[in-house]
């Protein structure tokens, strides 16, 4: 099949997305983050979906966690597709991946969080421009965004075959993220409560999403402390009282995170001195 290149002026992978989504004349546009790999039978996979449910607007698929080392959270070693392929031959899977079950409840659940692969992202391309694509100018979550915006469409449909391998390494957003992306998060967040031209479906009230959204403040803060920069550690917090109203949320995403593991772990010794002292009596 022969590949078209087009350059374009360098502006983030937003940019590039929406750029290939408009040169492309395909009914469905698919993604592949650089550093991720498919399986060979990804795309004759999503074909048969859509001849069988011609209905769907979006689809995802489960996938396979590797590195060049595999650490404790990885299923397997491979630097390559072939060494992929031929891993998985005995790999035993490791990562639940129900969260990624939205349909029918795709737009609630994805304001808690991403509940997508973008290397596996299939969407009709109408939909997706119709969604705004992806938004520009943005340091993270651009994915997120597209996923939020996708779901007031249609509902995004989960393959239940892993038909990709999502590499792992140190340079991952959830490990080396910045102030910066810290803040574009939480503004992303804010933005999904806002008014839209978009339909809105059925989802809970925002109190129900404390949990997720303290994780992401709290994300964004030890970002902040991490880079000494006060200015965006005031500016997180000042974004996070829109999505985050009661102050007692945003003050236990404001401890740092050893000491709540400290917390964590002296709770969990004091439970079990309890038990002890109970079954002594």
């Amino acid at each position: 099949m022969p590949i078209e290149l087009h350059a374009i002026e360098h502006a983030g992978v937003a940019a590039a997305r929406n750029a290939g989504v408009r040169h492309a004349r395909a009914d469905w546009v698919c993604f592949l983050d650089d550093d991720d790999l498919l399986h060979p039978d990804y795309l004759s996979r999503l074909v048969a979906e859509v001849v069988a449910a011609p209905h769907i607007g979006a689809m995802n698929a489960r996938y396979w966690s590797f590195a060049a080392h595999a650490g404790p959270d990885d299923e397997f070693s491979a630097s390559n597709l072939d060494e992929c392929l031929e891993a998985i031959r005995m790999a035993v899977a490791k990562k639940d991946l129900k969260y990624l079950e939205i349909e029918g409840r795709s737009f609630d659940l994805l304001l808690e969080r991403l509940r997508g692969s973008m290397s596996t992202a299939a969407v009709r391309r109408e939909l997706l421009l119709r969604a705004g694509g992806f938004p520009h100018g943005m340091v993270t979550a651009e994915d997120w965004a597209m996923y939020v915006n996708v779901a007031r469409l249609t509902e995004w449909r989960l393959l239940g075959e892993r038909l990709a391998f999502f590499r792992d390494h140190a340079r991952t957003a959830t490990r080396s993220g910045s102030a910066l992306q810290g803040l574009t998060a939480l503004r992303v967040i804010r933005s999904f409560w806002m008014p839209s031209t978009l339909p809105t479906p059925p989802h809970r009230a925002l109190s129900a999403y404390r949990q997720h959204y303290r994780h992401v403040l709290g994300w964004a803060l030890q970002a902040c402390w991490r880079a000494h920069d006060l200015r965006a550690y005031l500016d997180a917090l000042a974004i996070a009282r829109d999505i985050l109203p009661r102050r007692t949320d945003r003050l236990r995403a404001a401890i740092p995170m050893w000491l709540r593991r400290h917390a964590r772990r002296f709770r969990r010794q004091s439970l079990r001195l309890r038990r002890c002292s109970s079954r002594q009596r």
